[in-house]
């Protein structure tokens, strides 16, 4: 495939684009997006706008004006943001600055300098684009103009609101009030509104059993999945068979056997017979991950070998908060991972819990987010859905017109 000479122009732009990056990244470091914080960004995104109405306005005298957003350029820059955002994707990101990826920002996507050269890049030319199709009005455009004004606005909001947006953990208490947080630098943040920890509730998976080599402190690769009596699996040589569950249990002190009992700090235990493939050796006793106040319990196989079971992994868990915002008025809310509550501005998300304490947690960790754009994208996502309906009504038009031609 041979591209043509607009399309080799429009790539070398983007890579020469990456150079001047990757120069200022080796130089003044990460971008800091802290000069748009209100009302800076407002203004910033006014004068934006007024810059791409002059470029388009002048575009028709000056070519390489019109080159930013032609179908070469934008083909161009978005196909260079999707590389992009693949290797931000396959890159871990943290805030370390060692070796080439880390020299070059990789590791920093939302504080890189080349990948906000190549975000700006792809919205001004959008940005054009949507203006052209608004002067140059057609009904049979609207789908698209209407798709990318929704793009253009949520950029826009993107690139000027990044700074407005403020992110706050908070360490909630069963039954005690809190409206204040840390900011991730670990600054000091009050709320414009409390939330009382109510209750925590956690479901976990069933528990898993393993071969531990107690010298080596290594566990098998396979494992029984201990969901019923019954279930059983051929583990290291070991065949393993549950005989018993209890899903709450304890075992008093000087004493092998575990009895059904439901207070705070409950484990799970399994009663399990294991079997030795080769030799026939057969051993019988329970098996318990522990908990905060009781010590984990394990079938011994001999001297070196034991049957284990690691703490169980959460399959679900939430928060009921109790809110309370400035006026008095109160209300309650289940929080779960990415099932997040809204209040005006805010997000508040299930981030944590007490890892020790498990499903008897009497805390959680949340995350209070504000984005004060949020309304300019809230609008735009209408706008989409408007975008989806006029796509709907337009394609069956035509399909009927197409019809109608083909029977004259």
């Amino acid at each position: 495939m041979i591209l043509q000479w607009g399309y080799k122009r429009a790539f070398l732009r983007c890579a020469l684009l990456f150079v001047v990056g990757a120069v200022l990244q080796l130089v003044l470091g990460d971008f800091d997006n802290g000069f748009l914080r209100y009302p800076w960004g407002l203004i910033f995104a006014i004068n934006y706008l007024y810059l791409l109405l002059l470029v388009y306005v002048q575009g028709a005298k000056w070519k390489w004006l019109q080159q930013l957003s032609d179908g070469y350029a934008m083909t161009s820059s978005i196909s260079s943001l999707m590389v992009l955002t693949i290797i931000f994707g396959f890159t871990r990101q943290d805030p370390t600055t060692a070796g080439v990826v880390g020299a070059l920002g990789f590791s920093r996507m939302t504080s890189s300098w080349v990948f906000i050269i190549f975000l700006c890049y792809f919205t001004t030319a959008l940005g054009i684009t949507v203006m052209r199709d608004l002067h140059h009005w057609r009904k049979s455009r609207l789908a698209a103009l209407l798709s990318h004004l929704v793009v253009f606005v949520v950029f826009v909001a993107a690139m000027f609101g990044s700074a407005d947006k403020e992110r706050v953990a908070v360490n909630l208490n069963l039954d005690r009030m809190t409206y204040d947080g840390q900011t991730r630098s670990g600054e000091h943040y009050e709320l414009p509104f409390a939330m009382t920890l109510r209750e925590f509730r956690m479901e976990e998976y069933p528990a898993k059993l393993y071969i531990l080599d107690t010298k080596t402190e290594e566990s098998s690769a396979e494992f029984l999945l201990a969901e019923s009596v019954g279930s059983e699996a051929e583990v290291d040589g070991w065949r393993l068979r549950v005989k018993q569950t209890i899903d709450m249990a304890a075992r008093m002190p000087e004493s092998d056997e575990f009895r059904e009992m439901h207070h705070v700090g409950a484990v799970p235990a399994v009663k399990v017979e294991a079997r030795n493939m080769a030799t026939g050796e057969m051993y019988e006793g329970w098996v318990s991950c522990g908990s905060f106040i009781f010590e984990p319990a394990f079938l011994w196989l001999g001297d070196r070998y034991a049957v284990a079971m690691p703490k169980r992994e959460a399959k679900r868990y939430l928060s009921r908060i109790e809110f309370m915002d400035g006026s008095g008025k109160q209300w309650t809310e289940n929080i779960e991972v990415n099932k997040p509550a809204r209040i005006g501005a805010w997000r508040i998300y299930q981030v944590g819990y007490d890892t020790q304490r498990g499903r008897w947690s009497s805390s959680s960790v949340v995350e209070c987010v504000k984005d004060g754009w949020w309304s300019a994208v809230q609008i735009a996502l209408w706008m989409l859905l408007a975008a989806a309906v006029v796509m709907f009504l337009t394609a069956g038009g035509r399909g009927v017109t197409k019809k109608k031609e083909a029977k004259q």
